[in-house]
Protein backbone atom coordinates (compact mmCIF):
# COMPACT_ATOMS: atom_id res chain seq x y z
CA UNK A 1 0.00 0.00 0.00
CA UNK A 2 1.67 3.70 -0.90
CA UNK A 3 2.23 5.66 1.86
CA UNK A 4 0.12 8.59 2.42
CA UNK A 5 1.40 10.36 5.18
CA UNK A 6 1.44 13.62 2.98
CA UNK A 7 -2.11 14.17 3.26
CA UNK A 8 -2.03 14.46 7.14
CA UNK A 9 0.92 16.61 6.73
CA UNK A 10 -1.17 19.98 7.85
CA UNK A 11 -3.25 18.64 10.66
CA UNK A 12 0.66 17.62 12.53
CA UNK A 13 2.48 20.65 11.63
CA UNK A 14 -0.28 22.77 13.58
CA UNK A 15 -0.34 20.27 16.26
CA UNK A 16 3.29 20.48 16.21
CA UNK A 17 2.83 24.43 16.29
CA UNK A 18 0.57 24.51 18.98
CA UNK A 19 2.71 21.69 21.27
CA UNK A 20 -0.35 19.33 21.27
CA UNK A 21 1.02 15.67 22.30
CA UNK A 22 -1.81 13.98 23.93
CA UNK A 23 -2.90 11.83 20.77
CA UNK A 24 -6.46 12.26 21.67
CA UNK A 25 -5.64 16.28 21.56
CA UNK A 26 -4.34 15.44 18.39
CA UNK A 27 -6.79 13.63 16.93
CA UNK A 28 -9.49 15.75 16.78
CA UNK A 29 -7.65 19.18 15.85
CA UNK A 30 -5.59 17.44 12.99
CA UNK A 31 -9.03 15.90 11.72
CA UNK A 32 -10.75 19.49 11.69
CA UNK A 33 -7.35 21.16 10.38
CA UNK A 34 -6.72 18.42 7.49
CA UNK A 35 -10.80 18.77 6.22
CA UNK A 36 -10.38 22.96 6.20
CA UNK A 37 -6.87 22.54 4.56
CA UNK A 38 -7.45 20.01 1.50
CA UNK A 39 -11.09 21.56 1.46
CA UNK A 40 -9.54 25.09 0.62
CA UNK A 41 -7.08 22.97 -1.85
CA UNK A 42 -9.76 21.02 -3.59
CA UNK A 43 -11.79 24.91 -4.04
CA UNK A 44 -8.85 26.79 -5.18
CA UNK A 45 -8.17 24.14 -7.83
CA UNK A 46 -11.62 24.19 -8.91
CA UNK A 47 -11.37 27.62 -9.24
CA UNK A 48 -8.29 27.90 -11.20
CA UNK A 49 -9.31 25.13 -14.09
CA UNK A 50 -13.06 26.33 -14.16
Amino acid sequence: MTDMKWLLWPGDRICDALGLRDPDDRQTLRLFANTVVWSAVIVLVALIVA
